[in-house]
């Protein structure tokens, strides 16, 4: 590997278009829109994986860009890095949806599409794109946002309302693109596991602000240790 090969970039990592339609055709019918890619710094130390994209990451093509989004800004202020100095993906890489009718005062009945939580089957369909991504990006540390992403790597026996703020050194949950139908196998490689809450949870429950500004102090010694030593 030449030395311009080994600079981190920023930006998307590239991936196989065939695997790309290989993982969309997996979920054909279900009920998902769209595609987005993760963004950040390749290859580097840090890499955030959250659940999926909402309709704000959808449209503007740039991960957690809506409301949670807001939120993750204040965790990286907290950890005093920006968004280029990490990696960040996630789960799913289409729009989980749900359509409802919805009936107004004074309208007649419309529909209304919502995000909704995505399935196993879709989280297991889009895994080569996540192993891809790890792959390329070689983190030391990952940090999960959420059940979503927390079960996929780690597995099922897992929740974020238990273990989070507890960096565990791990193999991870990861797939054989070309044979899925052997599910998923544990890693070779350990990494670093430091599982959060999900920003998007503050909006419903406040309480959670002062747990999450105490696990990111936590977090921010984790990166101290591992990547500035």
């Amino acid at each position: 590997m030449s030395k311009a090969q080994r600079e981190s970039q920023i930006g998307n990592v590239p991936l196989s278009p065939t695997r790309i339609s290989e993982c969309l055709e997996r979920v054909a019918g279900h009920r998902l829109e769209g595609f987005l890619g993760g963004y950040g710094k390749f290859p580097g130390g840090l890499m955030m994986v959250g659940e999926a994209p909402g309709a704000n990451e959808i449209e503007k093509g740039i991960p957690f860009c809506g409301q949670a989004g807001k939120v993750l800004d204040g965790y990286f202020d907290a950890l005093n890095i920006t968004r280029n100095d990490l990696y960040i993906t996630s789960t799913v890489r289409s729009r989980p949806y749900k359509d409802k009718m919805i009936q107004g005062k004074h309208t007649a009945e419309r529909s209304s599409r919502s995000n909704r939580t995505p399935t196993s089957y879709e989280v297991f369909a889009f895994a080569p794109i996540l192993d891809t991504e790890i792959e390329t990006v070689q983190p030391q540390i990952i940090i999960t946002l959420g059940n979503i992403a927390l079960q996929r790597l780690l597995g099922k026996g897992y929740q974020v309302s238990q273990v989070h703020g507890q960096a565990r050194r791990s193999h991870i949950q990861q797939v054989d693109a070309d044979h899925m139908d052997q599910g998923y196998h544990w890693s070779e490689q350990e990494y670093w596991i430091f599982p959060m809450y999900h920003p998007a949870a503050v909006l419903y429950n406040r309480s959670l602000t002062t747990i999450i500004a105490e696990d990111l102090v936590i977090l921010r010694e984790l990166i101290d240790l591992t990547l500035q030593s």
